[in-house]
């Protein structure tokens, strides 16, 4: 019967206090029904349900147990919460377009070397918060092959700031006759610890070079 105490406690600690309340009664009443003093009996079961209950969540505490996601910065925002504001909210976004002689299907492999760009299957292989920054931040990577190609991520190159800096690529490959038409926005976030102003002509300058 000890044994079940402890499993019913170790459910009810993550369960909301009012059916820990009913698990223990159902539990405790069923255990002390044939004893001296029942009420006695099932205090002391009580007491030692929650003294369980409690270590766990002490343990739990300790371990740093927390949501993903939710890992707290030294500046007491969440990750995500840094991350979501420098790539949604204090980006600064221009638009480009350019017509490339190259097949929609070369130009998506350039495009995929220069700028490091994940598969879905790569984006999953990664561990920690890698996956998890990418979707917040803005992850997009969808393949037509030889038609269309539509890919949204933050990025680095080795020929702006040689890949010291991030920036964020919005880009739509479309097969344009026998090349391939170039849209999209490259965005800086005004949060960059090195500036951002002179950023966007060295994004422009290799997207330019690129495509």
């Amino acid at each position: 019967m000890k044994l079940v105490i402890c499993l019913v406690a170790a459910f009810a600690a993550w369960v909301s206090p009012v059916w820990a309340d009913v698990l223990d009664g159902v539990i405790f009443g069923a255990k002390c029904m044939g004893a001296d003093d029942p009420q006695a009996c099932e205090d002391r079961s009580k007491r030692e349900a929650n003294e369980t209950r409690e270590r766990m969540r002490q343990q739990s505490g300790a371990t740093g147990v927390q949501a993903k996601g939710s890992t707290a910065t030294a500046g007491g925002d969440t990750l995500g919460k840094k991350i979501y504001r420098n790539w949604r909210e204090n980006a600064v976004c221009q638009a480009f377009a350019k017509r490339s002689s190259r097949d929609v299907d070369t130009t998506y492999a350039r495009a995929m070397s220069r700028y490091s760009f994940m598969t879905p299957n790569q984006a999953k292989s990664l561990s920690g918060t890698g996956e998890w920054g990418l979707q917040i931040a803005g992850y997009l990577h969808e393949t037509t092959p030889g038609a269309l190609y539509r890919l949204e991520q933050v990025v680095h190159s080795l020929d702006v700031a040689n890949g010291q800096r991030q920036y964020k690529l919005i880009l739509e490959l479309a097969r344009d006759g026998s090349g391939t038409r170039v849209t999209g926005q490259y965005c800086v976030t005004t949060d960059d610890p090195a500036g951002w102003q002179d950023l966007p002509p060295k994004v422009l300058s290799s997207l330019n070079s690129t495509f």
